[in-house]
């Protein structure tokens, strides 16, 4: 008797823990037709011996139209960018809405991206299906892919937490070198789902040494749109850290 006992509450114990399921989250873009937002993305150097970097750009978008696939048609326009330097006794400096600049020159190269508007399509994870298309034609050597809605494509299906998908992008600055990132779920507090990154910039021999960049990306749980993302990496040559962040806009701000 006593045996059988022991069964059945066995066998209770391990349906109770079938009965119970693992909320799984869906990663996925549920915007409207007219929607607006506006990133500011900054790039910080701080503890360098050898001098300072930072640079801002500010980039507002509109969803313009979402198909029966939700696949999204957006609009962005760059707003504004400033940048300063202060590396090895020579000042550099430049803010797209000031005249009196120092920026060697630099300013004329991008400042066709100001006020430019540009056209790209996403879907609803936030993978680029149709890349960037400026209202008027700028150099193939500026880059905007970076500037989109979401930093990251989510993954096309549903997680729970401690799910783990991998990302790769070039890097921007060499053209040709990889940047592998692993992006875990932490999962939902206080109405926002949270994200953390781990990122590996390839090096180049004799030069610059892998390098890991580590972070945490922060989004709305209903609709996934952004509110914030952090990411920081040490700086090999002189020291310190460098600091990307991207924030919201906060309305009657300019």
């Amino acid at each position: 008797m006593k045996k059988t006992s022991t069964i059945l509450f066995i066998l209770t114990l391990l349906a109770s823990c079938q009965k119970k399921e693992i909320h799984k989250e869906d990663l996925s873009l549920n915007l409207k037709k007219g929607y607006e937002q506006t990133l500011i993305y900054t790039t910080s150097t701080v503890g360098n011996k050898n001098g300072e970097m930072n640079d801002t750009t500010e980039v507002k978008y509109k969803v313009d139209s979402v198909d029966q696939d939700k696949n999204y048609y957006i609009t962005g326009e760059v707003l504004r960018m400033n940048f300063s330097q202060n590396m090895f006794g020579e000042t550099i400096y430049y803010d797209s809405r000031d005249q009196s600049n120092s920026d060697f020159g630099l300013g004329a190269e991008i400042k066709p991206v100001i006020n430019n508007p540009f056209t790209f399509k996403i879907d609803k994870h936030g993978k680029v299906l149709e890349k960037h298309k400026f209202k008027a034609e700028i150099s193939k050597d500026l880059d905007p892919s970076q500037y989109t809605l979401i930093p990251l494509s989510f993954p096309n299906e549903s997680v729970d937490v401690g799910f783990m998908w991998k990302g790769k992008v070039i890097n921007t600055l060499t053209k040709f070198l990889p940047v592998t990132t692993d992006y875990t779920y932490r999962g939902i507090k206080d109405g926002k789902i949270e994200v953390s990154v781990l990122s590996r910039m390839s090096g180049m021999s004799n030069v610059l040494k892998d390098t890991e960049i580590n972070g945490k990306y922060l989004f709305d749980s209903k609709t996934k749109a952004l509110i914030s993302a952090e990411r920081q990496m040490p700086v090999q040559s002189g020291g310190g850290t460098v600091t990307f962040e991207i924030i919201q806009k906060m309305e009657g701000f300019n």
